[in-house]
């Protein structure tokens, strides 16, 4: 009898042992909104919300998109549009009827049966919806370091990487990217003020609508960041625009991002939408950009954040970044980080993205 009850307590302390040191199912993490989050170790389903750039950066990061259920329409318009969707094609499963117009529906939202959802931490409203789902939803900021974008997609694959789990890959890529800006601060450092150009980024040209970006936002970072001059510095936030503030202004230099349609032939006879842009200093001087399109648009934080840093250099002091071989730089970068060889027409497509790509 006691060698039966010897043996029961073996096996019960056993058991309670092997209970004890179970590895753990969760862990916890702290997101950009300063919330202490807990989230499973085993994550196979990935809900992307109201963040537009994060889908690339987590391909990057994961270099797959194959646990990706569900992104923004918009990040979707980017994708097809761009070479994420040919880097990794199964980012075209995703579902993107849970969120329209910024709004979240919930019920769309948990028939994906995510894991995990990541989102835009200065949404507010829709982390109230993610609450009462009760999935864990974790929150990435856009505006780190005051706007650094280099930092904030540095940021935001070392959360990624908290989230899923750290990798050589991850640090390499936030090395990467901080070299890159270490070396062109270090340039532009020498350059008077009164030697930058003025520059400035338009966000939307639709539907008579113009807009830029003033003091606090990412334009303005790499716009200064690159050796110029905030065009609109005095102003914060959007600002919307009519000539009479463009010619007063008169800016050296227009950027055009990929969220909207017009590309920089549009002002080459000097008239855009009925608008005389003729006497503007960017137009006169043929210095009308747009934006790259890589894996994403280039003028929010994304995965391709280091080489639009290096482009903008590029356009904003041309002289002084006359070494930079931006050919060279991206097809290393995709080779490198993405595994994949691009062609001269791959940089040609890159360099001239199609209207579509702003997703309106």
């Amino acid at each position: 009898m006691k060698k039966m009850i010897i043996k029961v307590c073996a096996v019960l302390c056993l058991f309670t042992a092997s209970r004890a040191f179970a590895a753990p199912k969760t862990h916890t993490v702290v997101d950009h909104a300063g919330n202490t989050v807990e989230v499973p170790n085993k994550i196979d389903r990935i809900v992307i919300a109201s963040l537009y750039p994060l889908p690339s950066v987590y391909c990057l990061y994961a270099d797959s998109a194959k646990k990706l259920v569900g992104i923004p329409s918009s990040s979707m318009a980017a994708a097809k549009a761009s070479f994420l969707v040919k880097a990794y094609p199964e980012i075209a499963n995703a579902k993107t009827g849970f969120e329209k117009g910024g709004v979240i529906n919930a019920e769309e939202l948990m028939a994906l049966k995510p894991d995990v959802i990541f989102y835009n931490a200065g949404a507010k409203a829709s982390k109230a919806i993610f609450d009462k789902t009760g999935i864990p939803a974790v929150g990435f900021s856009t505006s780190i370091a005051k706007f650094n974008t280099i930092e904030t997609y540095a940021a935001w694959i070392d959360l990624l990487a908290k989230v899923l789990g750290e990798t050589d890959r991850s640090k390499k890529l936030i090395e990467y990217g901080r070299k890159i800006e270490q070396d062109v601060k270090a340039r532009v450092a020498s350059i008077p003020e009164g030697k930058k150009p003025s520059a400035m980024i338009i966000y939307s040209y639709d539907n008579g609508k113009i807009t830029t970006y003033g003091k606090k936002m990412f334009p303005e970072y790499w716009i200064t960041t690159a050796g110029g001059i905030n065009a609109a510095k005095s102003e914060g936030g959007v600002v919307e625009l009519n000539m009479e503030q463009i010619y007063a202004w008169n800016p050296d230099i227009v950027i055009l991002t990929n969220f909207n349609t017009k590309l920089p032939e549009d002002f080459d006879d000097g008239i855009v939408d009925g608008n005389d842009w003729s006497s503007v200093s960017a137009v006169q001087k043929k210095q009308v950009y747009k934006f790259p399109l890589g894996m994403y648009r280039w003028c929010p934080p994304s995965s391709d954040s280091p080489l639009s840093l290096v482009f903008l250099a590029k356009t904003i002091q041309p002289k002084l970044f006359e070494d930079y071989d931006l050919d060279k730089i991206i097809v290393d970068y995709y080779k490198n980080f993405y595994g994949i060889t691009l062609t001269s027409g791959d940089l040609r497509t890159i360099y001239h993205p199609s209207r579509s790509a702003a997703g309106l």
